[in-house]
């Protein structure tokens, strides 16, 4: 069961964290955001407009809500349960990452996919060092 809440939670963080814990480079459940504050690193990579940072926040924020009710209702059923949630979980990552795309130029895409391989690579690292996984 711990693998399975640590490889949702890992899910979670694809959809980011909302601004007030980002601002603290917090994210679920206390983990550290993968790049301290991942909207100050996509501003900061991507070197988006004040009005694509605050686009983008929102759809941060609104994502990460939806993956933290998915998560906590299926958690208070069954096993199987948190199981099926994988799925519908990538789903939702799938989802944010068009609605970014869609806010950002050609020239920012690029750099857009590095930031999520980079954050999908530590996601990977931090599975591999967990025990019982």
């Amino acid at each position: 069961m711990r693998h399975v809440i640590l490889m949702l939670a890992g899910l979670l963080s694809l959809a980011a964290w909302p601004g007030d814990l980002v601002a603290q480079g917090r994210g679920p459940g206390g983990m550290s955001a993968p790049t301290g504050s991942l909207m100050d690193s996509y501003a900061e990579r991507l070197k988006l407009t004040d009005e694509q940072e605050a686009s983008i926040r929102v759809i941060l924020e609104t994502q990460a809500e939806k993956g933290r009710e998915m998560f906590e209702a299926a958690r208070a059923q069954s096993r199987e349960a948190m199981d099926e949630i994988r799925p519908k979980m990538a789903q939702l990552q799938a989802e944010t990452s068009r609605q970014i795309e869609a806010l950002l130029t050609e020239n920012q895409i690029p750099e857009y996919h590095k930031i999520q391989a980079e954050l999908q690579e530590r996601r990977r690292s931090m599975r591999r060092r967990q025990p019982g996984s």
